[in-house]
């Protein structure tokens, strides 16, 4: 039996600036239950290590360091550290992000023991802008979120949460997860975490998204829109193999084509540069999309709901 309730995994890469705030958060969360923190350390080029092993290794703290050899980027680390993860549950953390309440962990393990039908529970989040020191509410619906909302929304609506670990266990089957981007993990793990089942959305503001657009480094700020869109097309062709036997994808990919088509290709030149990212069959799929936007008042086919992007039963 483990004795270990929940694992915090903290993915973290030059961020001295905050992962103290992120740690300390973690580290004041009260629960009845024992859990293990994991900190992997992408190679920082800053002090992000030696803040964390100085403050928070010994002395009645159990921030476990992985430090790593060589940089992984952000998909492998955070894969790395599930396997490693000895909890019933696990919970994602970005060292440059933090928890807003206290009892957060313990309301969404306390959800999770007493509903079996549930993969995950979350909540609403916060996004802090540093550039005007704003804290604003990001305002979505509360309750069940499934994989049929994921695939109809595009974008996704909050954090992972409190997920069952599966991951070691599951390995042979979610392999994927590292074969994307290698800094953007979202499609992927959204896909896995909810086609293993629901989640729970809870209406309580818990956590906070840090959002720097100008002055860190971070993924905002590294890549432009159109290498960012080459990390999601990547990463929807590391699932599609997996998911479209049983999916619909087709209505999700073509939607997020256009999302990023609209913020890149602004001039001819530039619209004939997006299109040469796709495949051939992708570049006239999305072709006919448009053409049938522009023919509908730019409204999507009425066909793409929720309802029918089950295409099997496992």
């Amino acid at each position: 039996m483990r004795d270990i309730m929940l694992s915090v995994c903290v993915v973290s890469y030059n961020h001295e600036k905050y992962i103290e705030e992120c740690l300390d958060h973690i580290l004041s969360q009260k629960t009845d239950f024992k859990m293990e923190i994991l900190f992997g350390d992408d190679c920082s080029t800053d002090n992000t290590l030696q803040i964390v092993r100085q403050k928070y290794v010994g002395g009645g703290t159990d921030v476990q360091i992985i430090e790593r050899k060589e940089n992984l980027g952000l998909c492998k680390n955070m894969y790395d550290l599930f396997l490693r993860a000895r909890g019933k549950y696990v919970y994602l953390m970005d060292g440059d992000d933090y928890l807003y309440s206290d009892e957060i962990l313990q309301k969404q393990v306390d959800f999770l023991e007493t509903h079996d039908d549930y993969f995950s529970a979350t909540s609403r989040e916060y996004i802090y802008k540093p550039s005007d020191g704003s804290l604003g509410k990001v305002e979505i619906k509360t309750g069940d979120y499934t994989i049929k909302d994921f695939l109809e929304d595009e974008i996704v609506p909050c954090n992972y949460g409190t997920m069952r670990n599966v991951f070691y266990q599951d390995r042979e089957n979610n392999g994927f997860l590292i074969r994307g981007s290698k800094n953007n993990e979202e499609i992927p793990m959204w896909m896995y975490t909810m086609d293993k089942g629901k989640k729970y959305i809870m209406p309580d503001y818990m956590r906070v998204y840090r959002y720097m657009t100008e002055g860190a480094d971070n993924y905002n700020t590294r890549y432009t829109f159109e290498q960012m869109f080459r990390h999601c097309y990547a990463n929807f062709n590391a699932v599609r193999p997996v998911y479209e036997s049983k999916y619909d994808l087709r209505p999700f990919k073509l939607r997020l084509i256009n999302r990023y088509c609209l913020k890149v290709a602004d001039s001819p030149g530039r619209f004939m540069q997006f299109m040469s990212i796709l495949s051939g069959r992708d570049r006239i799929e999305f072709i006919l999309y448009k053409m049938y936007l522009k023919t509908h008042h730019y409204q999507n086919p009425a066909s793409w709901s929720k309802k029918s992007c089950v295409l099997s039963e496992r």
